[in-house]
């Protein structure tokens, strides 16, 4: 069983965006020390069934979990900058999930996966806990681009032309900046990691190919895991789940590692 209350986050520069806490009922031995932050991704929300399926898994493996709506997404306010100011997003709950939580892993998808490589990458050297202690990477791509296919023309059709984000503004409630900047490209912000990170992608995957996994994970430093998934697609799909639960779980033991028996 889970008990879900809804909260509110504020970003450094200024937005407020609407949030969930979801928590083990009865809370469970040893979950309070840990909180899992899930970031959706473009288009998405935190009530849309994939990532409800996500936090779910979690909180059955006793973990707090926190999901929220990213800038421009759902009841938050502000506009999608398609990666390159969700960092402040993800900052924030990161401090919110730290305010309660020893430890925190944070888990991102596609979009959201790009915003907590730069939220690592960004916070590494700074303030203590500013940056979670892990994280998880699903469906992340490795640089910029489109694939070249009816599902990438209509990706550039509605994020950078005028009538496309009017279209999905309209048909999904998601609020697109003006062509925003793109910064450096994830697999050159995952060099800058220091924490534990965790590669999911799926060999199904028609929009971000596997291969961009391979990249992120040769290019993240030790300790890293690589999971490739048969039959997992783009996202947080019903293959993902089990996935997410497993890479997250590794995360923790990474973190902190058990000690091997004495003599």
């Amino acid at each position: 069983m889970t008990g879900a209350v809804d909260t509110g986050l504020t970003t450094a520069d200024g937005l407020r965006l609407a949030a969930r806490w979801h928590r083990p009922v009865p809370a469970l031995s040893g979950s309070d020390g840990v909180g899992v932050v899930v970031v959706h991704g473009f288009c998405a929300g935190q009530d849309v069934p994939d990532v409800r399926a996500v936090a779910a898994r979690l909180v059955d493996a006793g973990h707090p979990v926190l999901t929220f709506d990213l800038r421009g997404h759902g009841r938050s306010e502000g506009e999608c900058t398609l990666g390159w100011r969700e960092r402040f997003d993800v900052d924030a709950a990161v401090a919110a999930a730290r305010a309660d939580h020893d430890v925190v892993v944070v888990v991102g998808a596609s979009m959201g996966g790009i915003a907590v490589l730069d939220h690592l990458a960004t916070a590494a050297g700074g303030p203590p806990g500013a940056e979670a202690d892990a994280a998880v990477t699903v469906a992340t791509p490795a640089g910029w681009g489109v694939p070249r296919n009816v599902t990438g023309v209509m990706a550039v059709f509605a994020t950078q032309t005028p009538p496309g984000r009017a279209l999905l503004a309209r048909r999904t409630g998601t609020r697109v900046a003006v062509r925003p900047p793109r910064g450096a490209p994830p697999v050159e912000r995952i060099r800058l990691v220091r924490r534990p990170v965790a590669v999911v992608h799926g060999l199904a995957d028609r929009f971000i190919a596997p291969a961009a996994a391979h990249a992120l994970y040769a290019a993240a430093p030790e300790p890293r895991r690589l999971a490739l998934v048969p039959g997992m697609g783009h996202g947080y799909t019903r293959a993902a789940v089990p996935a997410v639960a497993e890479a997250v779980a590794w995360a923790l033991g990474a973190v902190s590692p058990t000690p091997e028996p004495g003599p």
